[in-house]
């Protein structure tokens, strides 16, 4: 993961679901023609958000990775000063990976949605992460309280 779009955690239920908040700003550089921000971004929050849910159920020695997305749309769009909710549950967890169903919202108004699994892989089958990466993840993870193997 390069970016971290969370802000911050509202709520965070054991391996069930959670509740964080991005806020859009201008000074993000990522901003797109008629000053949105972009539906991947959105998305790419929502996936981060269940990788961490996920993360608190893998199989220790295991890496959570992006599985699939099998559905997402995006009906309306986030601007510079938008506050996004994103509330991300389970819909099923195995023990090869977790199905997902993440609601990004502004005032109550959609601006993305998906349904997603995250897989679980052993360490052998995954790529090497750089420092900082790494690094950013373990920061995450401990304020959140999730063991780091």
């Amino acid at each position: 993961m390069r970016y971290v779009l969370i802000d911050r955690f509202l709520e965070l239920e054991g391996g069930r679901r959670a509740k964080a908040v991005k806020c859009v700003t201008r000074g993000e550089g990522f901003l797109g023609a008629k000053d949105t921000y972009p539906p991947t971004l959105v998305l790419e929050s929502i996936l981060q958000i269940g990788g961490t849910v996920a993360r608190i159920v893998a199989t220790p020695g295991s890496r959570t990775m992006l599985g699939k997305v099998e559905r997402a749309t995006f009906p309306s769009l986030a601007r510079p000063g938008d506050r996004i909710v994103v509330d991300v549950s389970v819909i099923l967890s195995r023990p090869e990976g977790t199905m997902f169903h993440g609601v990004a919202t502004v005032d109550g108004r959609t601006v993305g949605e998906a349904d997603f699994m995250i897989v679980f892989l052993p360490m052998a089958l995954t790529p090497k992460e750089g420092p900082v990466a790494r690094e950013q993840r373990r920061l995450l993870w401990q304020s959140l309280g999730i063991p780091w193997d």
